[in-house]
């Protein structure tokens, strides 16, 4: 039960925080494409969780 509620705490976290970094960089990777206008459809969480990998990774090969 605890585990499930930690899970979707930090789904939300991670959404909230990184959800418009990561349309930026999406919108900018695939020429405006991706994500879709406002109103349309799409999986924020992926969004989000794209701009945390891509930040994570930033961080990592910055500190190596």
């Amino acid at each position: 039960m605890v585990r499930l509620l930690m899970y979707g705490l930090l789904g939300t976290v991670i959404e909230k925080l990184f959800y418009w970094p990561g349309w930026a960089m999406l919108r900018l990777f695939t020429l405006g494409h991706y994500p879709p206008a406002r109103g349309l459809p799409h999986n924020r969480f992926a969004v989000a969780l794209f701009a945390a990998v891509v930040i994570a990774s930033g961080l990592l090969m910055a500190l190596t």
